[in-house]
């Protein structure tokens, strides 16, 4: 018996040998990673993706290249990533509306949120804020909600982009009021149109307002996080107030081509998180108002589930449409 018991030994271990090398992960990377970026240079969000892009390469000891791919609301990038290699050397820095909000904005979507990518890790988020100028005589969102309610549908609240309109959206329900909302291009026509009264209110992240707060010349009403901005540690959120169906998140997120190794996702995640544990790396996205995540893939895609039910139909009662 013991020739047999050593030949079955021998046995298991060359199988179990070969199963753990079949399982090791291929080295990567093995050339420099493009990191797609839907929007131009410049915003916080492409300050974001150099920094984290100077950090991952140097863990990973080969560079990484911002490639900003802008156009079509970010479907351009998303659908040059959705394209690519699943072998790690392609990711994408989308947003949440990437995700969660373009797939009913398009009559015909170019991709599938779920099937066409491989969602790695929410990098960072980032809450806005309600701010009003002396066009309304509101100094917190109690005023607010009163001015509205006394004069329905007469308050002008002004936002950029179908995201910050859904948070918009959320909050008027919840608070059970009207009030007029003015889509802007973008962030500095928002900023403008408070500083010349053509809106009373605006919707919109607080980085471009800091100043404003200081000097009183704009009120900061409230922020839409689960808790109070590190830059407005003096604001409440609207959560706290009592509307917490009105909490609500911009965020960035790392994503692959569908079809990445869990191995590979898992590094690529670890090696995310490592870098934003980093005392001055949080500082800088805290400066930049984000505040850092480093998710895990089931954290996200149960995010983005969650957001594409609850924002989804807001964008299709309101018929929010990008074609």
């Amino acid at each position: 018996m013991k020739p047999i018991r050593l030949v079955l030994g021998a046995a298991l271990a060359a199988l179990l040998s070969t199963t753990a090398f079949a399982q090791a992960p291929a080295p990567w990377p093995t050339k420099p990673v493009r990191w797609v970026m839907p929007f131009a240079p410049g915003g916080v969000s492409d300050v974001e993706a150099r920094l984290m892009a100077t950090k991952l390469g140097e863990k990973w000891g080969q560079q990484v290249i911002v490639d900003n791919k802008v156009g079509g609301f970010t479907v351009v990038a998303a659908n040059d990533v959705a394209r690519a290699a699943p072998d790690g050397h392609t990711l994408l820095q989308a947003v949440d509306f990437t995700w969660t909000m373009n797939q009913f904005m398009f009559s015909k979507p170019s991709y599938d949120p779920l099937k066409d990518f491989t969602h790695i890790s929410i990098m960072a988020r980032l809450p806005l804020v309600f701010i009003s100028n002396d066009k309304v005589a509101a100094k917190n969102i109690a005023e607010l909600v009163a001015a509205a309610k006394a004069r329905p549908g007469t308050i002008a609240v002004g936002g950029s982009g179908p995201a910050l309109q859904i948070a918009f959206e959320k909050f008027v329900r919840e608070a059970g009021i009207k009030m007029l909302y003015v889509p802007y291009k973008g962030g500095a026509d928002v900023f403008k149109g408070l500083m010349t009264g053509e809106i009373a209110v605006g919707i919109d992240a607080s980085v471009a307002y800091m100043d404003m707060f200081k000097q009183g010349r704009l009120r900061a009403l409230a922020t839409t996080g689960g808790q109070r901005a590190a830059a407005l540690p003096n604001v409440p959120t609207l959560p706290e107030l009592g509307y917490k169906a009105s909490e609500f998140y911009l965020w960035h997120s790392l994503s692959g081509p569908a079809g990445m190794s869990p191995a590979l996702v898992r590094r690529i995640q670890n090696d995310v998180q490592a870098v934003l544990a980093v005392p001055e790396t949080r500082e800088r996205f805290l400066a930049m108002g984000l505040e850092p995540v480093g998710s895990s893939a089931e954290q996200i895609l149960e995010t983005i589930r969650r957001e594409s039910a609850s924002g989804g139909t807001i964008v299709k009662e309101l018929g929010l449409k990008l074609d």
